[in-house]
């Protein structure tokens, strides 16, 4: 999958866009600030160089099975020193701003520890998948979601940026979430049960302090549904598409197949649609 280690990280979703993402992004035909919001998680940290959280540019992500760290070298050097004891030690490594799979064999030592080529080829991927045509015909649900109008949305932007920030979470994350689960449709139903605007299961909206009577109500569902995701991110190490994943299947079935997305055409569709709102808009829901 595509940026399969975008982990989340502390940094202000809002920060200005430097120049480089904004060609990036309009080469691949993504949103830069959504973009920028993606490397924030994926490699966000406190800068030497500026006063806020910044992409690290020679960030790398190692994994020993579901076990993940992220380590910030100082220069590139450092970087390709970490990377080769990586390999030989038969990690899966993530490289540069954007968490990119490393594959020696297509992105030789010295290119990996190139921010700007690997800011690139993860772009690339990235506008490919969002490109790729959905097996299947979507659910009226999904449809939906996926063009969600503004007067759907309008009414839960105040109130998704208060659970979003309570909740310690990208309150993007939270819209790309709501658009794909109900289209921003607080009386949605699916076929197995979930309701509301992120589509809670009785079970879940009880593990995480909701009662089911109460799991309709718009505000205590966002809380719970955030409080879930969260969860989630935390059990898989910061890794976006997995937290997805089991948002979508339930986290045993993450962990089943080895802590990888399930090989579910249902749970696969998902995880992109919502990196695809949320690549398409930093700030709010994705149109």
């Amino acid at each position: 999958m595509v940026l399969a280690s975008t982990g989340l990280a502390a940094g202000p979703v809002g920060a200005e866009v430097p120049p480089v993402y904004r060609l990036v992004a309009a080469r691949h035909g993504l949103s830069a600030d959504g973009l920028y919001a993606l490397a924030l998680r994926a490699s966000g940290r406190q800068s030497p160089y500026a006063p806020v959280p910044t992409p690290w540019p020679w960030t790398v992500r190692a994994c020993a099975g579901a076990r993940c760290e992220r380590v910030y070298p100082e220069t590139r050097e450092a970087m390709a020193t970490v990377l080769a004891a990586g390999q030989r030690a038969g990690l899966t490594l993530y490289v540069g701003p954007l968490a990119l799979r490393w594959d020696p064999d297509r992105l030789p030592l010295h290119t990996a520890t190139q921010p700007r080529v690997t800011l690139q080829e993860a772009a690339r991927q990235l506008a490919g998948a969002l490109r790729a045509p959905p097996h299947g015909s979507p659910t009226p649900a999904i449809a939906a979601a996926r063009r969600p109008g503004a007067s759907a949305r309008a009414p839960w932007g105040a109130l998704i940026a208060q659970v979003a920030a309570e909740e310690n979470l990208p309150a993007a994350l939270v819209h790309a979430v709501v658009a794909t689960e109900s289209g921003y449709d607080p009386q949605a139903v699916s076929p197995k049960g979930a309701v509301g605007l992120m589509q809670l299961m009785p079970a879940t909206a009880e593990r995480f302090g909701v009662p089911r009577a109460a799991r309709t109500d718009p505000a205590r569902n966002l809380r719970a549904g955030a409080r879930y995701l969260g969860w989630l991110l935390n059990t898989f190490h910061g890794d976006l598409e997995l937290a997805l994943a089991g948002y979508n299947a339930g986290e045993g079935a993450v962990q089943k197949y080895g802590n990888q997305v399930p090989p579910y055409r249902e749970t696969q569709q998902y995880v992109r649609r919502v990196i695809h709102h949320l690549a398409r808009s930093a700030g709010g829901p994705a149109s």
